[in-house]
């Protein structure tokens, strides 16, 4: 199943960007580099489509703000096993 019209209608990579109300928080992300810089990410879900999103709390970045993530993002995901291939030597 695809992104809900809602989803569709949120406009990503723009600080302060509104959401909408069926947008679930999954929590607080924690990262190193980021909490470094000052930057907060969190974690969505849509209670409609199930379409995961990512807000990233930046106010020195005026593309942070949401972006789609896992399968649905339409972005290739790389299998975990290749970086770390890459990393030892192999491949």
């Amino acid at each position: 199943m695809g992104a809900c019209k809602k989803c569709e209608a949120i406009v990503t990579d723009r600080r302060d960007a509104p959401g909408h109300e069926n947008l679930i928080s999954l929590g607080m992300v924690r990262s190193p580099g980021q909490t470094q810089r000052s930057v907060q990410h969190e974690a969505f879900t849509c209670a409609l489509c199930g379409t995961d999103w990512d807000y990233l709390y930046d106010k020195r970045d005026p593309a942070s703000g949401w972006r789609r993530c896992g399968s649905d993002a339409g972005l290739p995901i790389e299998a975990a096993v290749q970086p770390l291939a890459r990393a030892v030597g192999a491949g």
